[in-house]
């Protein structure tokens, strides 16, 4: 499958690629923040580093089966009591569209419920991105309020993903392969 993708750790070395993204104006059109300066690939490192020790986040990079592309990034951050604030971007507009962020977002879900037993996985979605809510809500997320970011100067949407929403989909997983199985 050309399109499938996989989450792994994000290391130093991501930045020689991820530097490019972080310039580039159609990334940041939706996320609120861009940089104040040109960002290097030295820049970017030092910021890859620095982040990868804080204790309170886990970052992935998301990358093709069929080659090992790194096209985006996909993390946890504000991890805290059982909740996780989640992000993600497809970083290479090249791979934009199919349902390379589905696939990933999926995994992380997976990670996050099952390595470190979150209860709920949270996102602030800018309102006017329309293809990133579609996204959650089709990952299984749900719309839990909206508000006003000062620092950001945007609405922002939150949408949801509790632990008893995934169990009842793993529930419902079960049922369906049981199923399959029996009418075999």
């Amino acid at each position: 499958m050309n399109d499938a993708v996989y989450i792994r750790p994000l290391v130093p070395a991501d930045a020689l690629i991820s530097y490019e993204w972080r310039n580039n104006p159609k990334i940041w059109r939706f996320t609120g923040t861009r940089p104040t300066t040109y960002i290097t690939p030295e820049i970017e490192m030092e910021w890859i580093m620095k982040v990868l020790q804080r204790p309170d986040e886990k970052r992935f990079a998301i990358c093709c089966h069929n080659n090992n592309r790194y096209i985006g990034n996909i993390f946890f951050t504000d991890i805290d009591k059982g909740e996780a604030q989640m992000h993600i971007f497809i970083g290479d507009i090249n791979f934009w569209g199919g349902d390379r962020a589905y696939q990933a977002i999926c995994q992380i879900i997976e990670f996050g419920f099952n390595e470190i037993a979150l209860d709920t996985i949270y996102s602030y979605v800018n309102p006017s991105n329309l293809a990133a809510i579609r996204l959650g809500l089709n990952a299984g997320f749900e719309e839990t309020g909206s508000f006003y970011d000062v620092a950001k100067d945007m609405m922002l949407t939150r949408i949801e993903f509790t632990r008893a929403m995934y169990n009842r989909q793993q529930h419902l997983k079960k049922e369906v392969k049981s199923g399959r199985e029996r009418s075999t």
